[in-house]
């Protein structure tokens, strides 16, 4: 298999699930509502909802990457997300997302191997360094949105 096919396997299934963590983005967020994935609670200064957009923010600054351009990282990290007014807006955060990792997948895959080592800017890390740190930053991320996600379950309980 080639290395970017499997880096762009790994980007799939931190999304959709059958990976090594048995956890995946897609069933995490899938009993989350909207109301619950803007509440915040004393394990994190982010909510559900901000990690998410955090998530189809940087997937968005490698895509740009791959194309070359050397992006600006605005001050809010992709945490600025606008409030949800409803399940509509919550269900086009998580169906942008998840686009978000299948097109960065795919441009993965179709990235050419010879250039894994090339750097997208002077004296920035190189594609393969990139691809393999967004794979870690989602993995990273999702474990906080597991935590978050139990302590509100378990809050709403009592």
């Amino acid at each position: 298999m080639k290395i970017t096919s499997a880096i762009a396997e790994n980007i799939t299934t931190c999304f959709e699930g059958n990976n090594w963590t048995d956890v995946s983005v897609d069933d995490v967020l899938k009993d989350v509502d909207w109301h619950e994935a803007q509440q915040k609670n004393i394990a994190s200064p982010n909510t559900i909802v901000s990690l998410v957009n955090h998530l189809y923010y940087w997937n968005h600054i490698i895509m740009q990457r791959i194309k070359g351009e050397n992006p600006s990282i605005h001050d809010s990290n992709g945490f600025d997300v606008k409030k949800l007014s409803n399940e509509d807006d919550w269900n086009s955060l998580k169906d942008e997302t998840h686009q978000s990792f299948m097109q960065l997948a795919d441009a993965i895959k179709n990235f050419p191997e010879e250039k894994l080592e090339e750097t997208y800017a002077e004296g920035k890390s190189s594609y393969y360094k990139n691809f393999q740190g967004i794979i870690e930053h989602a993995y990273y991320h999702l474990g906080q949105i597991v935590t978050i996600k139990k302590l509100i379950k378990a809050e709403e309980k009592k």
